[in-house]
């Protein structure tokens, strides 16, 4: 194959992935604090890699912040779902349920944490604070749906990525 239609491939399978992860954000979007895409992000860096995953994460977030506008909780999509995608290329050699599930659910349990940051750029730390912890009823929601999620759909997912065997 040459070097253009592996380019081709690449973006196309980009674009794919985007799409993907754009689908499953819409079909949960009704349940707070309930989402495929930590999932997704896991279980497609483990198979593509982190450079891949980088640009498709980017681009789920352009994408978002296209459709939803730029707001505080879009602009910590810019660093908090490549930070999944730093961490799931770090540990890609673990292949448990459990321990995916577990960094699943950590990461939800963190995500308003780490979305905090922007309102402490925005606001001091006071209202960092007070946003983080406002928000963690909803952080302990998405904490046991990733983990739950992760824990019935990890190896599905995995076994159903192997099956297609979508290539670049």
């Amino acid at each position: 194959m040459t070097d253009t239609g592996r380019l081709i491939r690449r973006l196309v399978l980009i674009a794919l992935l985007t799409a993907l992860l754009e689908t499953a954000k819409f079909a949960l979007n009704a349940i707070a604090n309930v989402e495929l895409i930590t999932l997704l992000v896991i279980v497609l860096t483990r198979k593509y890699g982190g450079r891949l995953m980088m640009a498709v994460v980017l681009l789920f977030t352009l994408l978002e912040t296209l459709w939803w506008g730029l707001s505080i909780w879009t602009a910590t999509y810019f660093y908090v779902w490549p930070i999944l995608v730093l961490l799931a290329a770090l540990f890609r050699k673990q292949d448990t349920v459990l321990f995916w599930s577990i960094l699943a659910a950590f990461y939800g349990l963190f995500f308003g944490a780490m979305c905090s940051l922007t309102t402490l750029v925005l606001g001091g730390w006071q209202a960092a604070v007070a946003w983080w912890i406002a928000g963690i009823p909803y952080d302990l929601v998405h904490c046991a749906a990733n983990f739950i999620l992760c824990f019935l759909l990890y190896r599905p997912l995995t076994g159903a990525l192997e099956h297609i065997n979508l290539s670049v």
